[in-house]
């Protein structure tokens, strides 16, 4: 303190206080030590939130603009895949936000009350605004501020009211610009499982990025510009469907089920003409304007409203693929990549994993005449000799369809070298794909490693099973119609944790089984077969937290000490989740 007497300064000495300087000192010693402990990218984000707010005290409630103001083009873009996402994580109390590039909230989706109650709770609302500057530190607005994923837990927070919420989010960028459009986040209360969130977060975003690629190919940007201007033309739900298993979804259609989607798309996605049709959806009969657009760029669907009427068609519906979870989207995409690329592939997998319906883009079915037109199947080559069997095989490659040779495992080195030689020298200009019946991806790659050609492993069921419900609803149509054959929700469990040694061909063989005892109407899990009862399902938090702990074991060489620091977890939760997984390492 300083004072001046006359023209002479002195400095009055404040009171000695021995308590408070000493705790004035622990603090200043201990800091340092302290934000060792931490992240420095959170320490600046509590700096960059301190320099525009102030203290947490500062932050009274969360702002909200109207939706005038929200970019209504990267939620239709979005809204089908994270649709999707939502429907898996069914069950686990937790939230699934989209936001934009400024951190205001596009969307949001869950189907849990508890999930709801938490955002409400947190004001994480549509239009709501949480960008770093406004709300401080938190999942949405402090990945769009860096651009960077990042997991805030509890007190890492800025605001107070966060404190009992963990966020998990990553940027959504535009695979060929790097331009940030999006923040995807996970929102729930405090868990120990929340460390791994970050593998999944991270697998949604790779889904919306591959999305806004599959959008840039020149007949997509056509469906979805168009898609475009059909939601600003009309008033109710639109949906799109485009090359390469591209679903663009409106707002309004956000009411719709996976199922929904899924029996919509069957309908119309392969159609090639305009025309109406009525569908029972979940939400009752609709009536649908199908406008199919022009060199292939898929359909604009428009669900007009509700009528009580007679179902008509806009013609024989083309057999679809079914499946839309992102392991199998992915092997369908990358097929269609190599069949418009006219480039040979080797379509590889386990028994019965439906590799023949992959490479021919529609339900396989042996002794119609697309596969007996296209299919050239290796086991004859046992019955009419290896020359004339690579002869007709010539042939089919001299022509311009595409050709397909259905289990090449079959064949012998002699008659392998021979298949290579005449898909080289072709001169025909269809594509040529092989399918290959295999036990590891690894099997399969030396495989095409021989012939020449590129590989790919199509994931087995256990894999895929959020696809189980709609591939049991074709399969029960085919082989055993109008017995009602659904499936009860704890049936379902069952079959979505058995390990499907057989695939799709031992689920089809279950169905064909009930059919044969008579059995109409529910499916309860008694009615399945010894092996397949009494098995819970994992959810999907829990599969990526089964594969993130594979994953870090690996990279660890089995050390669990080392895993458990690769996945920032304390050493006992990971002994103790790789127990109730029964994984070894």
């Amino acid at each position: 303190m300083t004072s001046r007497f006359g023209t002479q300064e002195f400095i009055v000495p404040i009171p000695f206080d021995a308590h408070r300087v000493q705790k004035v000192k622990d603090d200043f010693l201990a800091a340092d030590a302290l934000t060792k402990t931490l992240n420095p990218e959170l320490l600046k984000s509590w700096q960059r939130s301190k320099d525009a707010i102030g203290v947490p005290a500062n932050i009274r409630d969360v702002p909200r603009v109207d939706d005038d103001l929200l970019d209504a083009h990267i939620l239709d873009m979005f809204q089908a895949p994270l649709a999707r996402v939502s429907d898996d994580l069914d069950g686990t109390g937790m939230g699934l936000l989209l936001a934009d590039s400024q951190g205001r909230i596009l969307q949001r989706w869950s189907h849990d009350h508890n999930a709801l109650d938490h955002l409400d709770r947190l004001g994480t609302v549509r239009g709501a605004v949480l960008a770093e500057d406004v709300v401080g530190t938190n999942g949405v607005g402090t990945v769009a501020a860096t651009g960077r994923s990042v997991q805030i837990s509890g007190v890492e927070h800025f605001a107070d009211f966060y404190s009992q919420a963990v966020c998990t989010g990553s940027p959504v960028r535009h695979p060929v610009t790097g331009k940030l459009l999006a923040v995807v986040t996970i929102s729930s209360d405090l868990s120990e499982r929340s460390g791994l969130l970050k593998p999944l977060i991270t697998s949604v975003t790779m889904q919306l990025e591959q999305q806004v690629l599959d959008v840039e190919q020149p007949a997509a940007r056509m469906m979805f510009t168009t898609f475009l201007e059909t939601v600003r033309a009309h008033t109710g739900p639109v949906l799109a469907f485009g090359p390469q298993g591209l679903v663009m979804q409106s707002q309004k259609a956000g009411r719709l089920t996976v199922a929904d989607l899924n029996l919509i798309q069957q309908h119309c996605a392969s159609e090639r003409h305009s025309g109406r049709l009525a569908l029972e959806l979940s939400t009752g009969t609709a009536e649908l304007q199908v406008n199919a657009l022009e060199q292939g760029a898929g359909v604009i669907v428009v669900l007009e409203r509700d009528r009580r009427t007679a179902t008509t068609s806009i013609g024989p519906a083309r057999p679809q693929l079914v499946g839309r979870s992102p392991e199998w989207l992915q092997v369908v995409h990358q097929v269609a990549r190599h069949r418009e690329a006219r480039r040979p592939l080797v379509i590889a997998g386990e028994s019965g994993t439906g590799r023949t319906s992959l490479a021919l883009g529609l339900p396989f079915r042996p002794g119609t005449p697309v596969a007996q037109g296209l299919v050239t199947d290796a086991a004859e080559r046992h019955v009419t000799g290896s020359r004339k069997w690579l002869q007709r095989l010539a042939e089919k490659l001299g022509a311009s369809a595409p050709v397909i040779v259905r289990g090449i495992e079959t064949l012998d080195a002699h008659t392998l070298d021979g298949v290579r030689s005449l898909v080289e020298s072709s001169t025909g200009r269809g594509p040529v794909l092989l399918t290959l019946a295999a036990t590891s991806p690894e099997e399969a790659e030396a495989m095409a490693s021989r012939l020449g050609m590129s590989s790919l492993w199509v994931p087995p069921l256990r894999e895929r099973s959020a696809d189980i419900p709609a591939l049991w609803h074709v399969f029960a149509e085919q082989v055993a119609h109008g017995a009602g054959l659904e499936l009860r929700a704890d049936a379902l469990d069952a079959l979505q944790a058995y390990g499907w040694p057989g695939n799709l061909k031992e689920l089809r063989g279950v169905l064909e089984q009930l059919s044969l005892t008579g059995k109409r109407g529910a499916v309860l899990p008694s009615d399945l077969p010894d092996s397949m009862q009494g098995s819970r399902a994992l959810s999907m938090i829990e599969r990526v937290e089964l594969e993130a702990i594979r994953k870090a074991l690996h990279e660890a060489d089995g050390n669990r000490s080392k895993a458990a620091e690769i996945l920032g977890l304390s050493r006992a939760t990971v002994y103790r989740k790789m127990k109730a997984y029964r994984l070894t390492a």
